[in-house]
């Protein structure tokens, strides 16, 4: 019963439309995490996991790239996407890997995309040993940069892209954590450096 108040209390904050400021309060509820705001605009939040059959399609696909051997990947589909609402999707290891807006179509610079897909978006990679590999950020539905990490998970690399024409504009490159040196280019493999202080 008192939970059930505690609901009814925290779905009262989240009608109040005459609040100017933006406050969220995460409150966790039988593996759902539900996002409370105090403004007209309320995101769901779901945390669901990829082997959920009433949410995702699984499908498996076998990739052919160039000068390498077939191989044979489990491609995961959200079946009836929640519009609006903010994933954080988890694989059978429940480890996070993507994490992102649900939208069904979204502008860029005058084009309009109505694919439905998470334009903004950070999609986790991991090591066979279950350690984080790389985390790649996806805004405007463009790629922006792209984390790297090291065997004990501090930033080994960070690698940013220009929106419109996807090149590198710089790497970061870190030791041990730290920043080492920064790549910025200026043009496609012409770059030059600015050492950390």
């Amino acid at each position: 019963m008192m939970l059930i108040n505690l609901v009814l209390f925290f779905n009262l904050l989240g009608c109040n439309f005459n609040s100017k400021i933006a406050v969220s309060e995460d409150k966790k509820v039988n593996d759902l995490e539900v996002k409370y705001k105090k403004s007209q605009f309320v995101t769901d939040t779901l945390r669901v996991l990829q082997n959920d059959t009433a949410i995702f399609r699984k499908e498996e696909v076998i990739l052919h790239r160039p000068c390498s051997n077939p191989e044979m990947v489990i491609k995961y589909e959200l079946i009836q996407p929640k519009l609006n609402a903010y994933y954080f999707i988890y694989n059978l290891q429940e480890q996070l890997v993507l994490e992102g807006k649900y939208t069904e179509e979204y502008t860029y610079e005058g084009a309009t995309e109505k694919l439905g897909n998470f334009y903004n978006s950070k999609n986790y990679t991991y090591k066979t040993n279950g350690k984080l590999q790389s985390v790649v950020y996806m805004v405007d539905g463009r790629h922006y940069k792209t984390e790297l990490f090291d065997t004990k998970e501090k930033p080994k690399e960070i690698i940013y892209f220009d929106k419109k024409s996807a090149e590198k504009t710089k790497i970061e490159l870190y030791k041990k954590g730290k920043l080492k040196e920064t790549r910025i280019f200026t043009s496609f493999n012409n770059y030059y450096t600015v050492k950390a202080t």
